[in-house]
């Protein structure tokens, strides 16, 4: 499977650039291939299941479609664009194209998105509420991008579908991307995409949830445990206030209960879990599987690999956290390290150390079965 090798100082560009403002890396990656083709892409947007979308522009009017397609010959050649998302659910080889982005936390990865646009095709002059690596595929795009600035106007042009209302932002990037170039732009910064030819674009993500989703997040994961939380107090009443008044005082006693609970044992705990939980449902195993039947398969050609989507965290108090469960302290040994550098397919056989190890082997186990591991017989090439 082809290895993808970001060309970038990480450090300077974590330093200079990352959340900050954008940046165009010429050949960023060296050599690069497609990991898909354009007519395996639109295959994939025609299946049940699957969120693909066409944006089209003509006679000055936009519309959006939701998949699954049926065709795509009534599209005509020309102003529309295809795009899927979570693209590395799907086929390992783009699932590969996220290595390149490890050097930045698991818990942030969201997905790849990929686009196929037409001659002329594009979503519009935009904003996105995450930051996001776009990677130039086969075929070429003229890109404008601007820092972030304050009086941007949006508007929906369709109903499943936001832009700016200005598309004459000033730009900070403004260039034709090629095969491998590699295009960063941090959340808020408007920018703006027209493909010059048929061509693909690879649109790797990194969630970026608001307060107003972080504390539902949290709120839901705290109430899922039988935990005696405590509950709010009055501070002191004065006997003459209005019933119906709120004083500063309320409001305050209820920020710091809020502020405590995220701050305590408890809080942060449901912080990580919110953390390491997918995006989307994670496919299931058939039947659950224990440390008996891991070694069995561990004497197979059987391989073991990270589900797309799956996230697998350690905090500093060395407690691993995967798909919203925390299972428990984890000191650092070989064994651990094996076992959070699982990403790609390898050998179970191979996992030695993980294996001779009794609670990594259980761990092992419990991550299959919550999908965040799975084993696959080893194909014979031959």
């Amino acid at each position: 499977m082809t290895a993808f090798t970001l060309q970038i100082d990480r450090q300077a560009f974590l330093d200079e650039y990352w959340q900050q403002r954008p940046l165009l890396i010429r050949g960023g990656f060296a050599d690069f291939a497609d990991p898909i083709e354009a007519e395996l892409l639109a295959g994939l947007a025609m299946e049940e299941g699957v969120d693909a979308r066409i944006i089209r522009h003509q006679n000055d009017q936009w519309d959006v479609l939701h998949g699954p397609f049926a065709e795509y010959e009534s599209f005509g050649e020309a102003h529309w664009t295809l795009l899927v998302q979570a693209v590395n659910e799907w086929f390992p080889e783009v699932q590969q194209l996220l290595s390149a982005f490890r050097f930045l936390p698991d818990w942030r990865l969201d997905d790849v998105m990929v686009s196929f646009a037409t001659a002329g095709g594009g979503v519009g002059a935009h904003l996105d509420q995450y930051d996001v690596f776009i990677i130039q595929g086969a075929g070429r795009r003229h890109w404008r991008v601007g820092e972030r600035m304050s009086g941007l106007i949006e508007h929906c042009p369709h109903a499943d579908l936001k832009q700016l209302r200005d598309v004459d932002f000033p730009t900070v990037i403004d260039a034709v991307l090629e095969l491998g170039d590699v295009l960063y732009i941090p959340a808020g910064c408007p920018h703006h995409g027209i493909a010059l030819e048929p061509s693909l674009n690879y649109s790797v993500g990194f969630r970026a949830p608001n307060s107003a989703e972080f504390l539902a997040q949290i709120a839901d994961q705290l109430l899922a445990s039988d935990t005696v939380y405590p509950r709010y107090q009055d501070p002191a009443i004065d006997a003459k206030q209005a019933p119906f008044l709120v004083n500063p005082q309320e409001i305050a006693a209820v920020q710091q209960l809020l502020q405590q609970q995220l701050a305590n044992e408890q809080g942060q705990q449901a912080i990580l879990q919110v953390m390491s939980q997918a995006k989307r449902p994670l496919p299931q195993p058939e039947h659950a599987i224990d440390e008996q039947q891991l070694l069995q398969f561990a004497a197979t050609d059987m391989l073991i690999g990270r589900s797309p989507g799956a996230r697998i965290l350690l905090d500093t108090r060395e407690q691993l956290y995967a798909q919203g469960e925390r299972l428990g302290f984890c000191p650092s040994s070989p064994a651990r390290d094996a076992l959070l550098a699982i990403w790609d397919e390898r050998p179970l056989a191979e996992c030695d150390v993980l294996l001779a190890d009794q609670q990594l082997r259980r761990w092992t186990c419990e991550l299959l079965n919550l999908g965040v591991f799975y084993l696959v017989q080893e194909l014979d090439e031959d």
